[in-house]
């Protein structure tokens, strides 16, 4: 059996059961709150595969593997280390984000400032956001169906296009149950390909940067990684929490799920069981990734860091399952990209649409437009996707910077600071827009989300002060 042929029998078969899950729960979203977010009933088990499998995307697989081989566990601390804050502070608040009972984030900043202004703008710039990260996802397919299909680039791409269209029309019960399946299948991957890579690396187990240079200097090739900030200041490490880690405690797409779990001990615990299982993912990552570079010491000659995950899979270490490890990273890549999709439709549709019409839409109109808006957004991201970033870690970064701007005072002070008013809300929205446009990718002393942050948390706190005063003066 050629091995193009054998590739072709993996994605036909991914194929027909995304196709099956999507045409399913088609039936199955036939309201506002089954669409959105699956009547807030979800099981912890359900919880826990969208959670992750949606927390795993491209940037995970392919990005930070790509990182490791170059940088060495360095990149744990920029990246895994925040991303955990980042959740235990979903765990802080999520009580009281269930108790809720919301359909989109922007529903609970609207409704908390009795603005349906302040609501839609609010929808608009997290869909521009998750548009703009979609393109890693897409980036991530189009890497993967290429080396599988043998196919150009372009043309790889317009097939996840196609895949995360189809399965996000189902609605939230369709993304879930993709989740599940893409994050077993990738489960089963990362782990047997960890035990490969392991099993051709004479002498240990468990591997650190330090015995990565070692190995590599006995055989004549010199490798030095950076310490453990990766060649980062500490103040610009500290701050670079303001990305990852703070984006991801201000995300919708891990707060919508909290809100969608049956129950707030349902919503905790499944916090600490995909904590745990995430660290002994990582762990495999890394390993993987070390291990590739004592493997082939020289790849990054020839393959771009996002491509060399794939590369080593397709060419180096080919086995007959090799099909099944790259149809995984699909499964990747699908799961997080028709998450984000949910989300841009939901809000455009019912924080955007909904909260602008004079009249009350339908619940049969809303879901129209939800999937039309689900079109857009994933024509959007396939156009951006034909010219990706280099390196989507770095690039993920950003963008949770961006919602880490926008998010940090207008959600947690919805929560923290009850003295919060309509003005301050806005105040911050457009401070914090106005430090994006000025800061992004700036070359400053510390990570350009922080003061970015700070100054549109402070817009936050510092308005409604004056609104005191004025009004005492009068």
């Amino acid at each position: 059996m050629s091995k193009t042929f054998e590739y072709l029998v993996y994605f036909g078969v991914y194929s027909l059961v995304i196709l099956f899950i999507g045409k399913s729960s088609l039936g199955e979203s036939d309201s506002v709150s089954k669409f959105f977010v699956g009547e807030r009933s979800i099981s912890l088990l359900r919880l826990f595969f969208t959670f992750v499998g949606t927390w795993i995307s491209a940037a995970t697989i392919l990005s930070y593997t790509g990182n490791v081989y170059l940088e060495g566990t360095s990149v744990i601390a920029t990246s895994v280390i925040p991303w955990f804050i980042g959740t235990v502070m979903l765990f802080a608040v999520s009580d009281r984000l269930h108790d809720c009972r919301i359909f989109t984030i922007p529903e609970l900043i609207g409704k908390r400032y009795g603005s349906k202004g302040l609501q839609a703008a609010s929808a608009v710039l997290f869909s521009c956001g998750y548009v703009m990260y979609l393109v890693i996802q897409i980036k991530g397919f189009g890497i993967a169906a290429s080396s599988l299909l043998n196919i150009d680039y372009k043309v790889a791409v317009f097939l996840v296009y196609l895949f995360i269209l189809y399965s996000t029309f189902g609605g939230f019960n369709s993304v879930t149950k993709t989740d599940a399946c893409n994050l077993i299948m990738l489960s089963v991957s990362i782990g047997v390909i960890y035990f490969v890579i392991m099993g051709r690396v004479e002498g240990s187990w468990l591997l650190t940067t330090r015995l990565v240079e070692q190995k590599m200097m006995e055989r004549g090739v010199l490798v030095s990684y950076g310490g453990f900030f990766g060649g980062y200041s500490g103040m610009m490490y500290a701050t670079m929490f303001f990305g990852w880690g703070m984006g991801l405690a201000t995300n919708p797409q891990y707060l919508i799920r909290l809100s969608a779990a049956k129950d707030k001990r349902t919503a905790k615990r499944m916090i600490v069981y995909a904590l745990c299982f995430l660290a002994v993912f990582y762990f495999l990552l890394t390993q993987i990734g070390l291990g590739l570079k004592i493997l082939f010491p020289h790849l990054d000659t020839y393959c771009g860091t996002d491509d060399i995950f794939i590369y080593a899979i397709h060419h180096l270490i080919r086995s007959r399952f090799s099909g099944f490890f790259l149809i995984s990273v699909i499964g990747a890549c699908v799961s997080t990209a028709n998450s984000q999709l949910l989300l841009i439709g939901s809000m455009l549709s019912y924080d955007v649409a909904g909260q602008m019409a004079k009249k009350p839409i339908r619940e049969e109109t809303l879901l129209r437009l939800a999937r039309g808006f689900i079109f857009l957004g994933g024509t959007l991201s396939l156009i951006l996707s034909l010219n990706p970033p280099e390196n989507t870690l770095l690039f993920g970064a950003d963008i949770w910077g961006m919602f880490s701007v926008v998010c940090t005072p207008l959600f947690y002070g919805t929560f923290l600071y009850p003295k919060g008013t309509k003005k301050g809300a806005w105040g911050a929205f457009f401070v914090g827009l106005v430090c994006i446009a000025a800061l992004w990718e700036r070359e400053l002393p510390v990570y350009w989300a922080f003061p970015a942050t700070v100054i549109s948390s402070a817009a936050f706190l510092l308005i409604p002060l004056f609104e005191g005063r004025k009004g005492g003066g009068a």
